[in-house]
């Protein structure tokens, strides 16, 4: 939400509408502290920067880039460290990586990646085509086999988009995937409006997130892209094709 708001707070500082900026800048405050000291994703350590980023290019001149990242890599370092629920995180991440790496105990983390191995095998068994819609349950299903306690559960999900594309289509299947994600991207990217600047936003964490979930197959999330890009996409077309249609 606060990438969401960053070009308006531009617009009114430019302006110099002094009581929007500063209400902007609290509302985007509010939401920074509620992402570090309340709840946060561990893949928002990724997609952070990388909206930080597009937005750094989008919005702003060369020579202000570079300080523009400085200053964000200096906020996101400073909330690492007065946050203790943003180390802690960090920290539980480390250690259950180190579970599944000297014993059997499964963890958030070790289940991730048994998942994402399990995936993986199966792609290489079928890497052009896949194993067919909805292979991917089965085959998570059939690794839990005689397995005990959490490595037991059954998921339909390796939680990666990408794999479980895969798993079911093939490097076929991810072509089309990752087609999509850059047409949407190009379709926003080259447009200057706000309108295009929400689309992008909203392709971009999509596509960062994916690499540890997989959103576009889940109810909400993928509803939320479905709804983001049409909506957005919708209104650029729109526009672009009242804009051809007047009279010169």
């Amino acid at each position: 939400m606060r990438f969401a708001l960053a070009p308006l707070l531009l617009t009114f500082l430019e302006k110099q509408r002094r009581y929007l900026v500063a209400a902007f800048a609290a509302l985007s405050l509010a939401f920074l502290c509620n992402m570090t000291f309340v709840v946060v994703a561990r893949i928002a350590f990724v997609y952070w920067p990388v909206m930080a980023v597009v937005f750094a290019v989008r919005y702003w001149d060369r020579k202000y880039c570079l300080p523009v990242l400085a200053v964000g890599t200096g906020i996101v370092m400073l909330s690492l460290v007065a946050s203790p629920y943003m180390r802690d995180r960090i920290a539980r991440t480390i250690a259950d990586y180190r579970l599944d790496q000297q014993t059997d105990i499964a963890t958030s983390s070790g289940e991730r990646l048994f998942y994402w191995r399990t995936a993986s095998q199966a792609i290489a068994e079928a890497p052009i085509f896949g194993h067919g819609t909805g292979s991917t349950g089965h085959i998570l299903a059939k690794a839990a086999e005689h397995k005990t306690g959490e490595w037991a559960n059954i998921v339909r999900s390796p939680h990666s988009q990408t794999l479980y594309v895969a798993v079911q289509w093939g490097l076929l299947g991810c072509f089309v995937l990752f087609a999509l994600w850059y047409v949407h991207f190009m379709l926003f990217f080259n447009r200057s409006s706000y309108v295009a600047w929400i689309g992008l936003i909203v392709v971009v964490q999509n596509l960062v997130s994916s690499l540890v979930n997989s959103h576009l197959f889940d109810f909400h999330e993928g509803w939320l892209y479905v709804i983001g890009v049409g909506v957005a996409g919708g209104m650029l077309t729109s526009h672009a094709g009242i804009s051809s249609s007047e009279p010169a």
